[in-house]
């Protein structure tokens, strides 16, 4: 009987053992920056940016959260399909006429689709030293930016993330009414701040900056090298639109910047459970230009080993699965003994989980934990098998909808250059400008590329007077 199956499965239990204690070395010295007395930044330095289509129910109780902070304005864009929609729920919301005048909405061109496309004009268009970039479904603690912005104190530091935890609505608090897959999502964030800050202690080091919320230094953002890198990056030469998060967070350590990990339970935001799939082909896609593209990754051997360890974790687990079979087949009772061994190592986390989540506790989404715990191995193959895919993910729960990657419908259409970037609209208007993407010089084998060009074309009346028709001015 061939021992083979008991080695891997020994081997592998090692390597668990190890990579835990190393983690928990590093983690157990981590500090949250501290707030200070007389801070470099406040609030209303801020401008938080935030991409949208339709907005989704929980928006209105997002804004008011990011209103709640205080910061200095709040500009949203969106595509120009969904204008009249985004225009409509802020008509609706109930919101005083100084948090209207905070609010500016931009849009693309129409025909011009791409969530990176967005961002791009949203980080043009803040005017803020700091900017807050959140998603349209996250909710913000009472203190989270003045507890990010205590980053900020060190002039090394970019930009900044923080701790993110999941949000179940109040209605939804019910064995009867939660599904399986929000129970999956939900256990797919818990488990506290694990490796995120071991990798910080060792080099101050982070491989993204998640998409929900993170801070960051304006100008880093609004130069042109950035914009054009960040707008034009591809993969198997296709232009990349979703894991936006993960270019930037190259970016900032190409360019020596520390991205820092704020982990301070006063910071923390909330999101909804989406979909994980277009995150696992993001990652896989980014740590695999880590190796090729940052060199600050070969610095510090643990940063080297984690990024290693990460995309090989669909054939390690693969492995895995075969050294149970293969122990299974050839030493029954031996390897019945080591699973119950393993059962009974797992079931303190589940019972934390169930803990913390106590409606959650029925067998079916039990079952639903226990699936989400042993899911990487068929995400991480889903994610192998669409890394050239570029759809994102955008909505909340059971109403995520994919959209599509970079669209150009309209060419014809798309905004010429223009010589000054500036066009004032009179009034009490905010500013709007005609913005033009640097682009690249083409290779032989795209020099019939279409160019990409972003026109904001929204401005949000600040004026106290206005009527309500005349709220959000349409200028073209």
């Amino acid at each position: 009987m061939s021992p083979a199956g008991l080695a891997v499965l020994a081997l592998m239990r090692a390597k668990g053992y190890i990579e835990g204690t190393i983690s928990n070395h590093y983690s157990s010295q981590y500090k949250p920056y501290p707030i200070v007395d007389n801070p470099k930044y406040t609030t209303k330095d801020v401008s938080v940016v935030s991409v949208l289509l339709n907005p989704p129910e929980i928006f209105q109780q997002c804004l008011r959260t990011w209103l709640d902070n205080n910061p200095k304005e709040i500009v949203l864009v969106t595509i120009f399909d969904y204008y009249q929609k985004v225009r409509a729920a802020l008509q609706s919301y109930n919101l005083t006429n100084d948090e209207r005048a905070m609010i500016k909405v931009y849009h693309l061109e129409e025909g011009i689709y791409g969530q990176r496309l967005q961002h791009a004009l949203g980080f043009e268009m803040a005017t803020g030293d700091i900017m807050a970039v959140v998603d349209d479904q996250i909710l913000w603690s009472p203190a989270t930016l003045v507890h990010m912005l205590a980053c900020f104190e060190d002039a090394n530091v970019g930009a900044a993330g923080g701790p993110l935890g999941v949000y179940i609505p109040p209605e939804r608090r019910n064995p009867d009414v939660i599904t399986s897959w929000e129970v999956a999502g939900t256990k797919f964030l818990f488990g506290g701040r694990g490796g995120g800050t071991a990798y910080f202690v060792a080099d101050k080091w982070t491989w993204c900056l998640a998409g929900c919320t993170w801070l960051a230094r304006t100008h880093i953002f609004q130069d042109p090298e950035f914009l054009n890198s960040f707008t034009w990056e591809q993969w198997s030469g296709k232009l990349l639109n979703s894991g936006g998060d993960n270019f930037i967070t190259r970016y900032l350590h190409q360019h020596n910047w520390i991205a820092a990990v704020q982990y301070d339970e006063a910071a923390t935001v909330w999101r909804t459970v989406k979909s994980t799939n277009t995150m696992e082909r993001n990652t896989l896609q980014s740590y695999w230009k880590f190796l090729c593209q940052v060199p600050q990754t070969f610095r510090h051997p643990y940063v080297l080993y984690g990024t290693c360890n990460r995309l090989l974790r669909v054939p390690l687990l693969i492995v895995h699965l075969a050294a149970w079979v293969h122990a299974g087949y050839h030493h029954p009772k031996l390897t019945l003994a080591y699973l119950a061994y393993n059962i009974w190592k797992q079931q303190a986390g589940y019972k934390k989980f169930f803990a913390a989540y106590p409606y959650m506790l029925t067998p079916g989404n039990i079952l639903a934990a226990i699936a989400c715990d042993y899911s990487p191995l068929f995400i991480g193959v889903w994610g192998l098998c669409t890394l050239s895919t570029d759809d994102w993910v955008h909505g909340d729960g059971n109403t995520a909808k994919k959209q599509p990657g970079v669209v150009i419908q309209n060419p014809q259409d798309l905004v010429k250059p223009v010589p000054g970037m500036d066009q004032a609209h009179g009034g009490r208007l905010v500013d709007t400008a005609t913005q033009t993407e640097s682009t690249p010089e083409p290779d032989e084998a795209n020099e019939e590329q279409t160019l990409l060009f972003l026109k904001p074309l929204l401005s949000v009346d600040s004026s106290p007077d206005a009527s309500e028709n005349e709220d959000y001015k349409h200028e073209k």
